[in-house]
């Protein structure tokens, strides 16, 4: 029946659809002698729904919903079509979408009741629907349009998050944190903010360099616009340093979607001995394709300039005449960042009031004098002051109760 399926062909590489097509073919040629086989096949595919709906949280109609959620994340020519616009879809496009919806409507009213008494097992009131066949295809092709073009399609309408492992990896979950949980720093996510507005609206906006002391959110404040801007097209790919060489591969999958990408480099630095960095210039500037619209990078360092800087470059240890030039390639690289936004540690002030805030947020009912005499030994026994110290101090806190 499948093979027939045109513009959604991506859904009989399914192994479940696989499956029970097999189930369906055999169900042609039984006898009604040996059911011990097909038994175990129609097992295999109750099980795997039952899996289905146990991750995705649906408890009836497990095989009309799994055909429903395929089609929906489906990456094709249509989908992709309508996530940039729903208004400008190729006619025969369209009718093949048409046809392909007819089939599969088809083969998601399986009557599982049947199929169960045939093969000699007791059906199971999950797996059928009780509504109708029919389709309003010109209804259904409206609302799948919407839907693309509203969550996008694929790995990027599946994924709001992903990791750069020789291809994009969709992560499951990513961190929640919220920019509102981030206590402080108030003109650093001020400037992280405007700038990521003036992309989401297709306004120029610049690549951002984060760097500072450990602990103080630059990297928590960048996954927490990920959390505030999804739902607008937002997707953020984090990518290795030692991966930047992919950087036109993953420029290529991305350039033509209808999205917006943050390439997130965390931790970036550069020992003295790495080349890297000079490939690094190329993909922040670009080289001779050029960097698309949609994608920009934001990278946290501890170190300003990102490449390490020994004394013996000064010194000219190595004999190079011209020694300033080297000093300056290696500085220029977190020039390539049109902004540079800078986290230092807080003073103990400022340390009390991010305990404080956190305290509140948290529901921690203490003393203001005990929380911060508490707080303050805290710090001289582990890291440090820190919006990360200040949080593993609360939780210490919260473990306590």
């Amino acid at each position: 029946m499948l093979n027939r399926l045109l513009i959604y062909r991506n859904l009989l590489k399914d192994d479940l659809v696989q499956k029970v097509q097999n189930l369906l073919k055999v169900l042609k040629e039984f006898d009604g002698k040996d059911q011990t086989s097909l038994q175990n096949q129609y097992s295999e595919v109750v099980a795997s729904l039952l899996q289905f709906g146990f991750k995705e949280n649906i408890k009836e109609f497990l095989w009309k919903n799994y055909i429903d959620h395929l089609i929906f994340q489906d990456e094709n020519i249509f989908s992709l079509s309508c996530e940039k616009t729903n208004n400008k879809i190729d006619p025969n496009i369209i009718e093949a979408v048409k046809r392909d919806l007819i089939l599969l409507n088809e083969f998601s009213y399986l009557d599982w009741n049947a199929i169960a008494l045939k093969i000699g097992i007791e059906p199971f009131g999950f797996l059928n629907t009780k509504e109708e066949k029919y389709i309003n295809i010109d209804e259904t092709i409206s609302k799948l349009s919407d839907y693309y073009l509203k969550n996008g399609c694929g790995l990027m309408g599946k994924y709001k998050a992903f990791r750069w492992d020789n291809g994009l990896v969709g992560i499951e979950n990513p961190d929640s944190i919220r920019l509102s949980d981030l206590i402080g720093y108030e003109e650093q996510k001020k400037t992280l903010i405007e700038n990521t507005e003036a992309f989401l609206q297709g306004k120029k906006a610049n690549n951002i360099l984060l760097f500072g002391d450990r602990g103080t959110g630059k990297s928590s404040s960048v996954k927490a616009l990920l959390n505030e801007y999804a739902h607008r097209g937002l997707r953020l790919i984090e990518v290795p340093k030692h991966q930047l060489i992919d950087f036109n591969r993953i420029i290529s999958l991305v350039k033509n979607r209808n999205r917006y990408f943050i390439i997130f480099m965390d931790d970036l630095s550069f020992e003295e001995f790495e080349m890297d960095y000079k490939y690094m210039k190329a993909v922040i500037e670009g080289g001779i394709e050029k960097r698309p619209d949609n994608v920009l990078i934001y990278a946290t360092s501890n170190r300003r300039h990102l490449i390490k800087e020994t004394w013996n470059d000064r010194q000219n240890a190595d004999g190079e005449v011209h020694i300033s030039d080297s000093i300056q390639e290696k500085m220029s690289l977190a020039d390539r960042f049109g902004i540079s936004i800078t986290y230092t540690s807080p003073n103990q002030k400022e340390y009390l009031e991010i305990v404080e805030r956190l305290a509140e947020k948290n529901g921690i009912d203490l003393p203001k004098d005990e929380l911060r005499r508490k707080a303050l030994q805290w710090e001289m026994w582990h890291n440090g002051r820190s919006g990360r110290t200040a949080q593993q101090f609360i939780d210490y806190l919260l473990g306590q109760k």
